[in-house]
């Protein structure tokens, strides 16, 4: 089972990307999805669990300003245990958008994603480009597909990675060809 991640430049549209795909997959998702927030100065990185739509979680703040970022450690454990464990026993397929650097110290959550890639559960994710080895060692994996998304493909990768998505036996809704 081949596991699926997007790389590229920041604001490229990986995410954007993973939601086009996700809207297109007809089974039970779990895993979660980033977001960010601008107020007043700060850029608030936010976690929102596709387990449970009701949960989300904040991971980190910039202070534009100051020029620091601040990240909540603890909070990463929260999400390995109550979105990625029970999206991995619970939900067909498992959606990791986005793993970095922030994750980098965090042995609870990395080790649930390493759980998670070990197992049979198909996964579409993004990784941020970045030299750690949390992110380096998923993308040197056997299992793993790295998409490198560009200004020249990424209006044309649904498609292809739907197919792949197909041949690994995730089912797509019926409008996709």
């Amino acid at each position: 089972m081949k596991k699926i991640f997007f790389t590229g430049e920041k604001g490229i549209g990986k995410s954007k990307l993973l939601e086009k795909v996700i809207k297109n997959i007809d089974c039970s998702i779990g895993g979660f999805i980033q977001e960010k927030e601008f107020t007043e100065g700060v850029k608030i990185f936010k976690v929102i669990s596709l387990y449970n739509s009701d949960d989300n979680y904040i991971i980190g703040r910039y202070d534009i300003k100051k020029e620091k970022m601040y990240i909540d450690m603890d909070i990463f454990n929260v999400i390995a245990n109550d979105v990625l464990l029970k999206s991995l026993y619970n939900r067909d397929l498992v959606v990791l958008d986005e793993l970095g650097f922030m994750e980098e110290n965090v042995s609870l959550f990395k080790d649930t994603i390493f759980k998670i890639l070990n197992s049979d559960k198909p996964v579409i994710g993004v990784l941020r480009e970045c030299d750690g080895d949390f992110v380096q060692k998923i993308a040197k994996r056997e299992d793993v597909q790295v998409i490198r998304i560009d200004e020249n493909n990424r209006n044309f990768m649904e498609g292809k990675i739907l197919r792949t998505l197909q041949e690994n036996n995730v089912r797509l809704k019926k409008n996709i060809s």
